[in-house]
């Protein structure tokens, strides 16, 4: 009997096997997620390095940190779900953490980073001859036009209140989602599209993004968002009906 494969995940919440809801915190939210259901559909071993809270620049860091020592003839495929370009991720004590807001920068700096962190995963796999494939999980930066929320934690803990805002609405100007469509067009001249589903990631481009394609009774509830068992399932069935039957080439 041949040895296992495995499959390498990398995301936010909505991968994060450990993920727990800071709205309901005695809901058992121990249903298998979205890179757990796909690896028994394939008959894979799973290695979820999903963490909630992540951005993009610990997306692509983890799964670059494992290639660095891992068996590469073992690994069957590479998933990345991306999350929103304007969370800011760091590392203190070599344990990674995040903000919701990074700072530093604006929208367009954001997202050019996570444009960035597509080509440089593609990149990586292409070095070592890995099948690889690469989704947007959550919307890389119409929260942040229309003015992004606080945390469901900062709002429960009584920090912000729910209809107060981080950021200044800047979706009222179509200039600034014109400059980022542009971006992403940019890009896909250098963007191995075939393996990236939902390209190019933005209604406005006839592209889709995972989360929405999940309607309410797949969330948790109208106050927290995440994927329930059911979406976990659908985003699973969402990835394998695009991957086929075989574990990608």
């Amino acid at each position: 009997m041949s040895e296992k494969k495995i499959l390498v995940c990398s995301g936010c919440s909505f991968t994060d096997n450990r993920w727990y809801s800071d709205f309901y915190p005695d809901l058992d939210t121990s249903w298998p997620k979205w890179p757990e259901l796909l690896g028994e559909k394939y008959n894979m071993e799973v290695v979820n390095l999903g963490q909630s809270g992540a951005g993009n620049e610990y997306i692509y860091h983890s799964i670059l940190d494992y290639l660095t020592d891992a068996p590469k003839e073992k690994i069957g495929l590479i998933i990345a779900a991306w999350s929103q370009s304007h969370r800011k991720d760091y590392q203190i004590g070599g344990r990674w953490r995040n903000e919701r807001l990074d700072p530093h920068g604006d929208i367009y700096s954001h997202f050019n980073k996570t444009l960035r962190h597509y080509l440089s995963f593609q990149i990586l796999c292409e070095r070592y001859n890995l099948p690889y494939r690469q989704f947007q999980m959550i919307d890389p930066f119409n929260d942040f036009l229309n003015g992004l929320k606080p945390r469901d934690v900062d709002i429960i803990s009584g920090k912000y209140k729910a209809n107060e805002k981080l950021t200044e609405d800047l979706g009222k100007n179509n200039d600034n989602l014109e400059i980022l469509l542009k971006n992403i067009m940019w890009w896909e001249r250098v963007i191995n599209t075939k393996n990236f589903w939902g390209w190019p990631i933005s209604k406005h481009l006839n592209g889709m993004i995972m989360n929405n394609k999940l309607d309410k009774d797949l969330k948790v509830s109208t106050f927290d968002s995440h994927p329930n068992k059911l979406g976990q399932q659908k985003i699973m069935e969402i990835l394998y009906d695009w991957l086929g039957p075989r574990i990608p080439s």
